[in-house]
């Protein structure tokens, strides 16, 4: 099913449209999602046909080569309805865009079948690539490879090791075929994402599917010369940030709506009175209800920062350690607003059957995240500003 041909605000706005058309199916599914521990087949086929996967694909493969905002967009209002599902989508989307900075060869053979790929990984250093001829032999084990249930790709971090030379750090791509999937997401929260461990023993890797890890971070990889957008040349960090926030505020606007249906209905177990006509219920979806729009205009706010700021700024490193704490803390806020209302629920919020545990458990997961840690990200801020080398990527 393309899309229409038109502008690129017409195309964004039809891909949001569309993703307003599967919050029911999405929602309809999200318990059957996290009981499986992936999103089903024909939540994955309904989001491929809705062009989403191409969303950030350069168009000269076929993509739709928009912005990070429309990405946002279409994740958050998916994260609205599931949030293991929105979470997947948003590395479905963003990891094609990763894919564009890599090597021509590279994406000329990941896009050349449909003009996306779904490709899961992590950048964390969990292989070791061993240099041979025309590439590498790599071997290791990593885990949280959100979206593993149906790869196409993997891509992971891998140290080089060179004799006599300290190791260096390149980001790898592997066909489905050559990994081992192991499935072992028995988790807490996000548990419908299939964020299994994958692993590799001396997988050969070609050279043009590797790109410098040092290069993804500071946004002067081969894709950022190879394509004529400055989209391209984004350093990878406040762009990991841009793509999972949007489930974090989604989800706490679907606690919040959630609170006030069962606010509605619900009744006190020790007066018999509705719990609609306490007080403190009042105030706690009040708050709610607002701190979900506020969440809604600090993402705006990101992603304005992200789309409008001049590269030579995006790229210092103040500048992407600010982002990277307000990531985080929007995160945080996130997180705090929805634990809120799951105390003041009642002791229903916590049976299996209800939404708002499910949420509770996602976003308390989330926040976690090594991008999302909102202790880990100020501080790293506050190094940069104190003049000392940054301990965690920015």
């Amino acid at each position: 099913m393309e899309l229409k041909t038109g502008t690129d605000s017409e195309l964004k706005t039809e891909l949001i449209q569309r993703a307003e058309s599967l919050t029911e199916l999405v929602a309809s599914e999200a318990a059957d999602t996290e009981r499986c521990g992936f999103m089903s087949p024909s939540i994955l086929e309904a989001f491929c046909e809705a062009g989403f996967m191409k969303i950030l694909v350069p168009r000269r493969y076929g993509g739709y080569e928009l912005d990070v905002d429309t990405m946002a967009r279409v994740v958050r209002t998916i994260a609205a309805s599931c949030t293991s599902t929105a979470w997947v989508l948003a590395f479905y989307i963003g990891h094609n865009w990763l894919h564009a900075l890599f090597p021509e060869r590279s994406q000329e053979e990941v896009f050349a079948e449909r003009s996306y790929a779904l490709t899961p990984g992590t950048f964390a250093p969990s292989f070791t690539l061993t240099p041979t001829r025309g590439g590498y032999l790599a071997s290791g084990r990593s885990s949280w490879n959100s979206g593993s249930a149906g790869a196409d790709w993997f891509m992971n971090g891998g140290l080089v090791q060179v004799d006599g030379e300290a190791p260096s750090l390149r980001f790898f791509l592997a066909p489905r075929a050559e990994v081992t999937l192991i499935e072992n997401w028995e988790v807490a929260g996000l548990r419908g994402t299939s964020s299994n461990d994958v692993a590799m023993e001396d997988v050969f890797i070609p050279e043009h599917h590797t790109v410098e890890a040092v290069d993804v971070l500071n946004g002067t990889t081969p894709g950022a010369a190879l394509h004529g957008n400055s989209l391209y040349a984004l350093p990878v960090m406040p762009f990991i940030v841009g793509e999972i926030l949007p489930v974090a505020v989604g989800t706490y606007q679907a606690a919040a709506t959630e609170f006030k249906r069962v606010t509605k209905s619900r009744f006190l177990s020790d007066t018999g009175a509705r719990a609609d006509s306490k007080q403190s219920t009042r105030i706690t979806l009040g708050k709610a209800e607002a701190g979900a729009a506020l969440a809604d205009s600090m993402l705006d706010s990101y992603l304005k920062a992200l789309g409008g700021t001049e590269m030579e700024v995006l790229r210092d490193p103040a500048t992407r350690g600010r982002l990277k704490a307000q990531g985080a803390m929007i995160t945080d806020f996130c997180a705090a607003g929805i634990n809120q209302l799951v105390a003041a629920a009642g002791a229903n919020a916590y049976r299996n059957s209800s939404p708002l545990q499910r949420h509770f458990r996602d976003i308390n997961m989330m926040r976690t995240h090594a991008t999302l840690d909102v202790e880990r990200a100020s501080e790293t801020y506050g190094e940069v500003l104190l003049g000392l080398p940054p301990q965690a990527p920015i």
